[in-house]
């Protein structure tokens, strides 16, 4: 194997189990709380880290397979959380590329927040298409908007900081070799 796909591979699984371990983490924490279904989604922070490098189809990878891996070592892969916490990633995460492919420019926070909002309003379609089939359920969405912009406020910022901290590492080490 060329040097190249071995540097990716490592990225992958790198990237991979950071947002694995910080799933599982926050799935374990929120289990205690008075709503275990609120979650910050601070694995994300992976994922829009991501695409801020231009990486989407990294990105893509790391946020299916965080969710399936987390589901797996949580026992709730055969979930239907594992079923709302894809197609809410996946739909998001479509939504934050387009934004950032977009020729207005979001900042990053925007983005992330756009996203947060995006995977609890697909989440709530998902939950009334497959567990209440009661268009009550819609009722939630406000509350669910408000929650999304508060922590796409929060995952966003800590990408941007990550983001930074790490672009900085990355000069000092090229001027230092």
């Amino acid at each position: 194997m060329s040097k190249n796909i071995n540097n990716r591979i490592m990225q992958y699984a790198f990237f991979t189990a950071v947002a694995t371990t910080v799933y599982f983490l926050e799935s374990m924490v929120v289990r205690v709380l008075p709503l275990p279904f609120l979650r910050i989604g601070l694995a994300n922070v992976i994922i829009v880290y991501l695409l801020m490098k231009k990486e989407f189809v990294l990105a893509f990878m790391v946020n299916i397979m965080k969710t399936l891996i987390g589901g797996l070592i949580s026992f709730t892969l055969l979930s239907p959380a594992t079923l709302l916490s894809i197609s809410g990633g996946i739909g998001s995460l479509i939504v934050m590329w387009l934004l950032l492919a977009s020729r207005i420019n979001f900042s990053i926070l925007g983005i992330s927040i756009a996203g947060a909002v995006v995977h609890n309003i697909i989440q709530i379609f998902c939950v009334r298409w497959l567990i209440i089939q009661r268009d009550s359920v819609f009722y939630l969405l406000p509350v669910l908007m408000l929650i999304g912009i508060v922590t796409g406020f929060v995952t966003g910022l800590i990408a941007y900081e990550l983001y930074q901290k790490l672009e900085i590492n990355k000069e000092i080490d090229s001027q230092v070799l």
